[in-house]
């Protein structure tokens, strides 16, 4: 369900044209409206070789798209976003209707950017922030080819930060200082980049006679979902399976004609009201123990949590031994032999669903599933250290210097298999000479039975390039 891309984000939002009526002697003529097409807004983020960074926290003062005629306003009321949060994934921002038009460039305005990190020299991992400077910002970025909307037309805006050009460092080490530096790029509605991986709402209603369900996600939109014989249902969940309890993560694209998602897959990621997600940071006690405790950095969660487990901090949630464990998109058996309350590690990303009781300050959360989180680490082969067992199937040695970097062994152990894809690489067997090779791992990261050590078990392996990096 999730598609590799790297670090970064923001929206495009609703163009409101307010007309005036023109004066001819006493009579009033009003001017037709005008003509509109539809742009959808996909936020992702690029990657940064910043180990610790997991948060990059903006207020977003002012979007809008220019041409020859002047400029347009995509945001009617400033946001606070985290550009970090998806970490290399696609969300839907929304759907929107706007003039007709051809537009060259996007302007981004910002204020007051802090910088997240964790501090593992405290124990358990803490939290700390630094107040970045400039405190404001404005960035115009030309398109490279213009966004043009046709009447009835559907297109899209891909915006894309680049964290490791944005934060700046001194000897690896961040110093405060931000240049933000954005990526924005028109998209078609079949495009690649199109497709929507990272899209969590709360069902609203079920229509089984027609294959669909509606969901209520950002600013409170509902969106029409259509399922069909290809949707992959994860975990063995299906459409008959939902309720107005459950909240879904769906991969799809949006239907040109209808301006609903047609999802290719959708997992249930809570069946109680309320899902949260993040990095683990600690675990308590530590594997091969059942844990009774884990410490999540939170970025994403359905309802706002805000008063028992805010977003951009870390924060405990109990175990009891009673949580079903699952792995993302591993259609197995095998699942809960691989991971499990005995396997749960610092630096896995993980989804948590369960229920939801009490309100306001004295709001409690009971776990009832865990799923392990596919995610993506950057950083340096390790020269002489591919073993190879057959054909791709073996591992290799991995200096990681990813955000989660800081939470695992160094070097951590990568293992690879006949089925691991490998990138700008004709295989395991090209991991090989004197010199560190810098590469993109994505993967699942478990506890290996023999080491009781985290280990990334990769489902590609992709060598950077200057043009990837």
């Amino acid at each position: 369900m999730r598609i590799h891309k790297s670090m970064g984000v923001f929206v495009a939002g609703i163009l409101l044209i307010v007309m005036s009526g023109c004066s001819a002697g006493s009579m009033n003529t009003t001017p037709p409206p005008p003509q509109m097409g539809n742009v959808f807004s996909i936020g992702t983020d690029a990657p940064a070789s910043l180990p610790s960074v997991v948060s990059f926290q903006v207020m977003i003062t002012g979007v809008t798209v220019n041409n020859s005629g002047g400029s347009l306003s995509l945001l009617t009321n400033p946001v606070s976003m985290d550009f970090a949060k998806l970490d290399g994934l696609h969300d839907l921002i929304d759907l929107d209707s706007v003039p007709l038009g051809s537009y060259t460039s996007v302007t981004i305005t910002g204020s007051t950017p802090v910088i997240g990190f964790l501090d593992t020299a405290q124990s358990p991992t803490a939290l700390n922030s630094i107040n970045a400077t400039p405190t404001t910002f404005s960035v115009t970025v030309p398109l490279a080819k213009p966004l043009v909307v046709d009447q009835g037309d559907l297109v899209g805006l891909l915006i894309d930060l680049d964290l490791r050009q944005t934060i700046q460092t001194t000897n690896g080490q961040v110093t405060g200082t931000v240049n933000p530096t954005f990526d924005v790029r028109g998209l078609t509605a079949d495009d690649s980049e199109a497709e929507i991986d990272d899209f969590r709402a709360g069902v609203m209603s079920v229509d089984t006679s027609s294959s669909a369900f509606t969901a209520q996600g950002i600013h409170s939109r509902q969106w029409n979902v259509t399922t069909n014989a290809q949707t992959q249902w994860d975990d063995g969940g299906s459409l008959s399976d939902l309720t107005t309890n459950s909240i879904v993560e769906i991969s799809g694209k949006i239907d040109p004609v209808t301006h609903g998602i047609d999802a290719d897959e959708v997992e249930i990621i809570s069946q109680d009201h309320f899902f949260l997600g993040g990095l683990i940071t600690f675990v308590n006690p530590a594997s091969p123990s059942p844990a009774t405790q884990i410490d999540v950095y939170t970025r994403t969660e359905l309802p706002d949590l805000s008063a028992t487990a805010p977003i951009g901090q870390i924060n405990p949630l109990a175990l009891n031994g009673s949580e079903n464990y699952y792995i993302a998109d591993f259609h197995n058996p095998l699942t809960a032999l691989l991971f499990s309350n005995t396997t749960l590690a610092p630096g896995q990303r993980v989804g948590i669903g369960g229920a939801l009781n009490g309100t306001g300050n004295s709001q409690t959360l009971t776990v009832h599933r865990v799923v392990l989180e596919r995610q993506g680490q950057q950083g340096s082969w390790v020269p002489g250290s591919t073993k190879i067992q057959s054909g791709n199937a073996g591992s290799f040695q991995f200096d990681d210097d990813f955000l989660a970097g800081v939470l695992l062994p160094q070097p951590v152990t990568v293992i690879t298999t006949n089925f691991t894809n490998f990138v700008n690489l004709s295989g395991l067997s090209a991991l090989t000479g004197t010199q560190p090779l810098k590469l993109r791992v994505v993967g699942f990261i478990l506890v290996g039975q023999q080491t009781n050590q985290p280990e990334i078990v990769a489902r590609r392996v992709e060598l950077l390039t200057p043009a990837t990096e």
